[in-house]
């Protein structure tokens, strides 16, 4: 999964380019190489969300600290993008949870 390509990913594992492209045909193999990349991103998504305390601490030091009017800008901008990126992902998860209600009686 840290591989740039599949010749590198092969040598990697240490098979053959060729095996690993036929294993890459077999649906097994692929379900497998799929739930291990989804909880790949999961552990990053859960150690990037342990860290989101620390981040908004620093931003918003900066903000209320910056010496330079750019900075202090820059920082206000980071606030303000992430808590409209925030908003929108909670009104999806509204919005998809309330359809599914619907689609499966939950």
């Amino acid at each position: 999964m840290t591989a740039r390509n599949v010749t590198h990913a092969a040598e990697l594992a240490g098979v053959a380019y060729r095996t690993l492209c036929r294993w890459l045909t077999q649906d097994q193999f692929r379900a497998a190489l799929a739930q291990a990349e989804s909880n790949a991103v999961d552990t990053a998504a859960r150690r990037l969300a342990g860290l989101g305390a620390e981040a908004i601490d620093v931003i918003s030091l900066v903000l209320l600290t910056a010496q330079s009017e750019n900075v202090a800008l820059r920082a206000a901008q980071a606030v303000l993008d992430n808590l409209l990126k925030l908003r929108e992902q909670h009104a999806l998860e509204k919005r998809l949870a309330a359809l599914e209600a619907q689609v499966y009686g939950r």
